[in-house]
């Protein structure tokens, strides 16, 4: 794989930024979530399907997914989504919002990954569409040391796809777009990359187990 230039790609690779949720981080069970939030075994069944696809449901509320820029209507949107339309009780849907960071696991593969590039010189940087701070559970899963940027949505005031905030994570890494690559799940907000001129790649999250193994190979090779 080449990216317009004459040398190989781990070799003229300089920075890598890379997307959070099932990227770098995955959920844990949702019925687990559910039940340590004390939710029984009928509400359980009812909330969970809901609970699987909270996003698509606030998505029909907010086309433009503004809710990653502001953390108030992030936790809002969240918990009305539960209420709304799983008859979720209000107490259990702010206890599943407060706990949501806990539930964040590492993909397979990300650490090592990390590690590999920071130990090479990559600069890596996290980008994310996202209203809560994810920096605490990143220390806690091993991962803040590896990254030299951390730019969030709601602290920018842009979500992916825009390009102007890749533009802003690459000012910050350091290097220039022909020398990073984003590497994310989503083809719409991760693939956006292409318009600040940077290549992607979109990491296939099958049964809802995001695969770093393709990008590993071609970011380390």
């Amino acid at each position: 794989m080449c990216l317009g230039w004459g040398g190989s790609f781990s070799d003229m690779l300089r920075g890598v930024i890379f997307d959070f949720h099932n990227t770098l981080v995955t959920a844990r069970s949702l019925e687990d979530w559910l039940r340590d939030c004390g939710a029984d075994d009928v509400t359980t069944a009812r909330v969970l399907p809901v609970l699987a696809g909270v996003w698509r449901h606030a998505a029909q509320r907010h086309p433009d997914t503004s809710w990653d820029l502001e953390p108030a209507m992030h936790r809002r949107v969240f918990t009305q989504v539960l209420v709304e339309d799983a008859n979720c009780p209000v107490d259990l849907a702010e206890r599943l919002y407060q706990s949501m960071p806990d539930q964040w696991v590492l993909v397979a593969g990300a650490e090592s990954l990390l590690g590999t590039l920071h130990t090479r010189g990559v600069k890596v940087a996290l980008l994310s569409n996202i209203a809560i701070d994810p920096r605490a559970r990143l220390d806690e899963l091993g991962l803040l040391q590896y990254l030299d940027v951390v730019v969030l949505s709601y602290e920018e005031g842009l979500t992916k796809p825009d390009p102007v905030l890749f533009e802003r994570t690459l000012a910050r890494l350091g290097v220039g777009p022909g020398e990073c690559v984003m590497v994310g799940d989503s083809p719409l907000a991760d693939g956006g990359a292409s318009g600040a001129g940077i290549a992607s790649i979109v990491i296939p999250v099958v049964q809802g187990i995001p695969d770093l193994t393709l990008a590993s190979q071609l970011l380390t090779a």
